[in-house]
């Protein structure tokens, strides 16, 4: 047998075999899984009895494979059984109350059941549940609900936010509403006490927001500005809750115990005290912010450090993360889905690089000691260019100034003084607790005094790009190996082949995306980089589906924004037009309602061309004070083969004039189901004159007007036309060639990944 264990090499291995769960299309099936364990078993015991070591790390990647997989199956079971019900729970309260009075607003709580229909529970199930109720939640409070529960569903598009996947990573993918509720046990928890005992004196303050957010790791109350300039300037990572905060306070509690020490005579000083002391002070203000994903992370980090620093156990900073992100995946393989995960590891393994390859020298002086900050804040942002692009799909420009000023700040003045503001707070000590709150809050607003005009400085990068982000660690490996010296012609090489995505053709003449926004409707039409809007999507009580998905996409692809049709002025169509018009003022504007700036009017009969393109418009008839659903501006879009038919809300009425008036010239390609599927829409003379060979439907999955109507459906069916539904498929893609054309959909072809199921029944 081998007598050393090559345990680095098993954490390897074992992380490795759970990155499957990132791209895989379905999850194994029950005999699948069980081939690949007869496998694993089967090479263990050719490992063990002929001592071939290198199937150590197929093995393990086996193992990994499969404890991921089940670990994802056996969570999706449990939850699926409870989507779409009618459910009366215990539940125990999770989420901070951070109001400061108890008027509710609407808004999200998350809850931990532990009773469902009066029967226990085998294990905590978390659900996040939308509270209506003038009755404040307060966390540790114990409540018995009836509740309609739901699952998260995203709006699955191309560089939009992925909050099925976010929800899966976070186990957080049942939801629900409130019907009934009453409390059960009134006794708040001991992090709520924490929160009411700190409101009173954080709330005096401008940047009440973002002490709280540093305090307890609760982002609820960040103002959308505060948000804008953190996300804008690229230093919001230092207003999460990570294993810098955690670090921090494991520091100055060991400080804090290495000064007592001093008064203490010899016999009672240990060299483990001040170690135990940190680790606990740091582990009561990881829990104290809820021992979310990153805050378990850095205890377990500084946990595993302690432990070896106490046992005299030497590990070098490679193997202790390969170890730290072995140990997490086998606690939770989900975390693997969660871009705080990789932003986190990335993080130290950037640093780790760095410290390795391009080690600091010693400081004499105040300004070699910024020259050293300057150095790793700038190797830092050309190391994080790849990650950064893949999860923000985009730059700040002012990230390393911002960054520069920011860390120092946040770490020894702003951290600290919010940590001493909720100490004294517990305490009760009025002075002082203010005197720290002033600190903190003066020193913020110093802070965003800078940021507020470097905010602008964002800098969007088209998923053509991302490819090249490599350059950045290319470039620092060549020259720190010297490798341009004896190889100019390797290096040039490896630069072409990053360039290539950005010189490859594209033989899509034009193309069509109806985007995934719930209830409303965005259609993108291209050309190249160039694109029409028709329609901006729904405007919500605190964002918007163009600032949410329709902008994001936009960028994501590279277009420039050239022309915006509306087809009229419900919300769940123009809503968004402020918000678009204000990021693409020269685009051009097209409705059928008079008082609007239009720079062409939608009346029927008119025509225009662009690009390779015609538009002709087919309806209203004139242009209207108000326009509605029966005012909708119906335009149908040509090519030399193809033709596409947008409808926006049009009614039955309408569809009956238009076959009157148009008859055989109605006939399209493709057809954008009217009003969502509507059993007032979609008639049968309608679409039998246009003969689609495919219909594309903007519909929410969980709406109040049961869109599409089964109705309406049947109607397509009876006739053999293929539809496709944005609930089901999430993004909608057609692309147009010379003679012929393809469909992509988000959920099955663009990017099928088994946490992007439909989960839960598909009735309504």
């Amino acid at each position: 047998m081998i007598n050393k264990i090559p345990y680095d090499l098993i954490c390897l291995s074992y992380s490795l075999g759970c990155l499957p769960l990132l791209f895989i299309s379905s999850l194994p099936s029950e005999y699948n899984w069980y081939c690949w364990l007869i496998l694993a078993i089967l090479l263990c015991g050719i490992y063990f009895f002929y001592q071939v070591f290198k199937l150590l790390p197929i093995i393990f990647i086996l193992l990994g494979f499969l404890w991921s997989t089940n670990y994802a199956k056996e969570y999706l079971i449990y939850v699926q059984q409870y989507i779409d019900e009618t459910l009366v729970i215990r539940a125990k309260a999770i989420s901070l109350n951070m109001s400061d009075n108890h008027e509710v607003a609407q808004k999200n709580v998350h809850f931990s059941i532990t009773h469902i229909n009066h029967q226990s529970v085998n294990s905590p199930l978390p659900i996040v549940l939308f509270w209506q109720s003038t009755t404040s939640p307060y966390a540790g409070q114990i409540w018995d609900m009836k509740i309609k529960t739901k699952v998260v569903h995203s709006y699955l598009n191309e560089g939009g936010f992925d909050s099925q996947r976010y929800a899966m990573a976070n186990h957080l993918l049942l939801t629900g509403t409130v019907e009934q509720a009453k409390i059960v046990e009134e006794q708040i928890g001991l992090r709520q006490m924490a929160v009411n005992a700190l409101l009173p004196y954080v709330n005096l303050f401008e940047y009440s927001d973002i002490m709280l957010a540093l305090a307890f790791g609760d982002r609820s109350r960040l103002t959308p500005e505060h948000k804008k300039i953190m996300f804008e300037t690229g230093i919001a990572h230092l207003m999460a809750i990570s294993g810098m905060h955690i670090l921090l306070v494991a520091l100055m509690g060991n400080r804090l115990t290495r000064g007592l020490q001093f008064l203490l005579p010899n016999q009672m000083i240990k060299y483990w005290h001040p170690l135990l002391i940190g680790w606990v002070m740091a582990l009561f203000y990881a829990w104290l912010t809820g021992l979310n994903v990153p805050a378990l992370r850095a205890i377990l980090a500084l946990t595993l450090w302690s432990a070896f620093r106490y046992f005299n156990y030497y590990l070098t900073s490679w193997q202790l993360i390969n170890r730290i992100i072995a140990i997490l995946l086998i606690y939770d393989p989900l975390m693997i889905l969660a871009e705080s995960f990789w932003l986190s590891c990335y993080a130290v393994f950037c640093l780790i690089y760095i410290a390795n390859w391009f080690p600091y020298h010693v400081v004499d002086n105040k300004w070699q000691y910024f020259r050293q900050l300057l150095r790793l804040q700038w190797l830092l942002t050309l190391l994080f260019l790849p990650l950064q692009l893949i999860i923000f799909n985009g730059i700040s420009g002012v990230s390393l100034v911002a960054n520069l000023l920011a860390i120092p700040l946040i770490t020894i003045i702003i951290f600290p003084a919010i940590l001493m503001l909720l100490v004294f707070s517990i305490i009760g000590n009025v002075y002082i607790t203010v005197w720290f709150g002033f600190i903190a809050d003066q020193t913020l607003y110093y802070l965003f005094a800078f940021l507020k005009p470097i905010a602008t400085f964002w800098i969007n990068v088209e998923q053509a790009y991302f490819l090249l982000s490599l350059s950045g660690w290319l470039m620092l490996i060549i020259l720190r190996i010297s490798f341009w010296r004896n190889y100019f012609i390797s290096c040039l090489l490896i630069l072409i082949i990053l360039l290539t995505p950005l010189l490859k053709s594209n033989r899509v003449l034009w193309r069509v995306d109806m985007l995934d926004v719930g209830h409303g409707l965005a259609v993108v039409i291209r050309q190249n980089k160039s694109a029409i809007l028709y329609d901006t999507g729904a405007k919500w009580q605190n964002s918007s589906a163009a600032e949410r998905i329709i902008i994001p996409f936009l960028k994501w692809h590279g277009l420039k924004l050239e022309g915006i049709i509306i087809s009229h002025e419900h919300n769940d169509h123009i809503g968004g037009l402020n918000v678009i018009q204000q990021h693409y003022p020269e685009a051009w504007l097209i409705t059928s309602k008079k008082h609007l700036t239009n720079t062409y009017p939608c009346i029927a009969g008119k025509e225009m061309s662009w690009k390779n393109l015609k538009m002709t418009f087919l309806w209203p008839l004139k242009m209207h004070d108000q326009a509605f659903n029966a005012e909708s501006c119906v335009v149908r879009i040509t090519s030399n083969n193809f033709s596409l038919l947008l409808t926006g809300d049009l009614e039955r009425q309408q569809e009956e004039q238009l076959v009157l008036k148009y008859r055989k010239l109605l006939f399209s390609t493709i057809l954008q189901i009217p009003h969502h599927g509507s059993n007032t829409s979609s008639s049968f003379a309608f679409l039998s004159h246009v003969n689609p060979k495919l219909s594309i439907g903007s519909v929410s999955r969980y709406n109040p007007w049961k869109l599409p109507s089964n109705k309406a459906l049947h109607r397509y069916e009876d006739l053999k036309l293929k539809f496709l539904l944005t609930s089901k498929t999430g993004q909608i893609s057609l692309l147009f060639y010379q003679d012929n054309w393809l469909i992509q959909s988000y959920r099955n072809q663009i990017k099928p990944r088994w946490y992007h199921d439909w989960f839960g029944a598909f009735a309504k």
